[in-house]
């Protein structure tokens, strides 16, 4: 079932409907939600934030102006999870706190600065087209016909686009020491 047939269904009130967005796309939410929490994420806090956001889902199934579920989803987990954030008040850690993070941990947070710190360094050394394409195909989920027309381009281009992106990201990435999977 496409996204558009489950959207229909879920206008006509088809808990089913409901059931197979929280299995197409549970995951996917669930990893938002850990992402936008950071440091700060409980399984607990995920998976009621995540829940949060399904029932969103149903509540507004009237309301639904998008023929992309996932996309829909990803910008309601991420303001979820912002607002969770905003509503804890968190402070940040004193000093002597960070006596008391497990080294695990700490190298774990470390090597996520970094991958995220060589990632973007990595889009910036892409073009300035090639960068926008990325962006719209990778964090606004928007179909490569969408991207197409937007641009002004040719569909085929931008799949090539995003191949040769891809390899120029794997190639920069690989060259500071990262695993990169195929």
């Amino acid at each position: 079932m496409d996204d558009r047939e489950i959207i229909l269904l879920l206008k006509k009130d088809n808990q089913k409907a409901l059931e197979q967005v929280i299995s197409q796309y549970g995951t996917y939410v669930a990893a938002v939600v850990r992402h936008q929490l950071g440091a700060f994420s409980t399984p607990e806090d995920v998976e009621e934030l995540a829940s949060d956001v399904f029932a969103a889902m149903w509540r507004s199934r009237y309301r639904l102006k998008t023929d992309h579920i996932r996309g829909w989803l990803g910008a309601a987990a991420r303001n979820r999870a912002r607002s969770f954030l905003r509503k804890q008040s968190l402070l940040t850690a004193n000093e002597e706190d960070y006596l008391f993070i497990a080294d695990d941990d700490a190298q774990r947070l470390l090597e996520k600065q970094e991958r995220t710190r060589l990632v973007h360094e990595a889009l910036t050394a892409l073009q300035a087209e090639d960068r926008e394409i990325f962006l719209r195909y990778y964090y606004y989920n928007q179909s490569v016909s969408q991207i197409s027309e937007a641009l002004g381009r040719n569909t085929n281009t931008v799949k090539s686009r995003l191949a040769r992106g891809r390899s120029k990201l794997k190639e920069i990435l690989m060259k500071e020491g990262f695993v990169c999977e195929a």
